[in-house]
């Protein structure tokens, strides 16, 4: 069959975006970006109150990255102007360096079966028809891919993903279930609304064993804002609570059961700041990766599945090892490496790519977010 793309990204978020600048770069590509909703969907769909919690910086004329790029030379805090911008502003930068570069985006086209194909590359069924592509680049992310079974009767409680607004919980008094940084944010944000909030956690996130890598401990941002929630008397933080059910009582309250027996009652609802499923939404073609026992996908080095050739991961899911790349300053260092492979397999010249990776030395034009030439 006839490939019509040499390569498809499926997902206009971080790192749809971020991997389609990359490929950009390689001259004569063929390529478009599908988006089954709007650019930056998953962060429209951010809790009003909720910020990036890495900071945004313009360091760029030094050398250095704003944390929260998705390339090189252009910075979210000049476009947003804030140093932890809110879902909506973050969406708007991508928006904006999508249509600055001229991306070929795709949206309102969900992909609804992918079929790789025995002689190589693949065929896509979308709303929009179908399409035939050599590569295929997933970049699906996991906001929009909640676990919402952590245990029996989670049913029963709203997730942080399905929260617009934490002005929205009228009642007095809140119980979150999680300690993480979605079950702080949630607990943070009821406390300066005003609220008694119960936080049951498993383990304290924030007094890491000397490991201060933010994919595993708190990060600093919710950290401070953790402690303001303390220091307001109106956070109560219980430990060692590993949840097993929530039931609904007879009298119209919530119970939540601990493993250890203990119990608690709500007025209303827990909420889940349980976090989302692993592998996100790579699990939309789940037979297409290689899985281990810990339900994690495995990649190749160059982030390519072990089990269909041609096929390659970008985003928060990709692990190599112990090294955890679901922070955007960490998985936008791996879009170089995929391009490249992609490069090499069409006979592209890659040169275009060097400088771009973990270190990307100078970044030209450094006023990117006040009109784009990079």
């Amino acid at each position: 069959m006839e490939h019509p793309m040499d390569a498809v990204i499926v997902g206009a978020g971080p790192a749809g975006i971020g991997m389609a600048l990359t490929l950009d770069k390689l001259p004569g590509i063929r390529y478009c970006i599908l988006e089954s909703d709007r650019i930056g969907e998953s962060f429209r769909r951010w809790p009003q109150q909720t910020r990036l919690i890495t900071p945004s910086f313009h360091s760029n004329p030094f050398g250095l990255a704003d944390l929260n790029a998705v390339n090189e030379p252009s910075s979210p805090a000049i476009y947003t102007g804030a140093e932890h911008p809110s879902g909506e502003q973050y969406a708007n930068y991508l928006g904006f360096m999508a249509q600055a570069h001229q991306l070929p985006v795709v949206s309102g086209c969900k992909v609804q079966q992918v079929q790789a194909l025995s002689d190589g590359g693949f065929h896509l069924v979308t709303e929009k028809g179908p399409l035939a592509t050599r590569f295929l680049i997933w970049a699906t992310g996991e906001y929009q891919f909640p676990d919402l079974q952590p245990f029996p009767g989670a049913s029963l409680c709203p997730h942080y993903a399905q929260v617009s607004s934490w002005a929205d919980f009228d009642a007095p008094a809140c119980t979150v279930i999680g300690g993480y940084e979605s079950g702080v944010d949630a607990a943070f944000h009821l406390v300066q609304l005003g609220k008694q909030v119960r936080l049951l956690v498993r383990k304290s996130t924030w007094d890491p064993d000397g490991s201060y890598d933010p994919s595993l401990s708190l990060s600093p941002y919710s950290r401070e804002r953790l402690y303001q929630a303390v220091d307001s008397g109106r956070l109560e933080i219980v430990f060692g609570v590993n949840v097993v059910k929530v039931v609904r009582g007879s009298a119209g309250n919530w119970r939540v059961r601990a493993a250890d027996g203990r119990h608690w009652e709500c007025a209303q609802p827990p909420i889940l700041g349980t976090g989302f499923l692993k592998g996100g939404g790579a699990r939309q073609i789940a037979d297409l990766w290689e899985w281990n026992e810990e339900g994690r996908i495995l990649l190749s080095d160059a982030d390519e599945s072990t089990r269909t050739p041609g096929l390659f991961l970008v985003g928060p899911q990709v692990r190599h090892d112990h090294r955890i790349y679901c922070f955007i300053y960490k998985f936008r260092q791996r879009f170089a490496a995929v391009a490249s492979q992609i490069a090499q397999r069409l006979d592209s010249d890659p040169s275009a790519l060097q400088g771009q990776g973990g270190a990307w030395g100078p970044f030209g034009n450094s006023d990117c977010c006040e009109g784009c030439e990079c």
